[in-house]
């Protein structure tokens, strides 16, 4: 949406909260209702949220089933050289491969490995919970991406 077509369609409201809402409701970004209306994202969010038109998500390790005392314990070596081997049913079902790239996620806990489908994953739910109006985009992007 262009510029002037914001300007008509927020013309003759008064408050950036009712400016906020009438933009959203026409398709525009939480960015771009930012900077158009020269306020913070975090402002646009909050406006939103509070007026019901999006939902805050749960935070993503919550209700983590991979949480608290019913987690499995893998146990492995570190190599001379850093490398961690993992047994043959783990690999498997956790979808990594010898060779593959993992992806380590650093928590209070120690490290958390991630096979690229999980870090993909983990990515789009990060993206649907901090910034829901672009998550299609970002999904599609990453779709895209992990295609090549």
């Amino acid at each position: 949406m262009t510029s002037d077509e914001m300007d008509d369609l927020t013309r003759d409201l008064d408050s950036k909260a009712a400016k906020v809402r009438a933009l959203y409701s026409a398709g525009v970004s939480t960015g771009d209702i930012g900077r158009y209306i020269g306020i913070r994202y975090q402002h646009v969010y909050n406006v939103l949220l509070r007026a019901g038109l999006i939902e805050k998500a749960a935070p993503s390790g919550a209700e983590s089933p991979t949480s608290g005392a019913d987690a499995e314990v893998i146990v492995a070596q570190v190599g001379p050289g850093g490398g961690i081997e993992l047994p043959d049913e783990v690999m498997q079902r956790y979808g990594l491969a010898a060779g593959e790239t993992v992806y380590c996620r650093a928590l209070p806990e120690g490290l958390m490995i991630l096979s690229r489908e999980a870090a993909l994953r983990q990515v789009t739910e990060l993206a649907r919970e901090k910034m829901p109006e672009q998550a299609a985009l970002i999904e599609a992007l990453l779709n895209m991406k992990s295609r090549k």
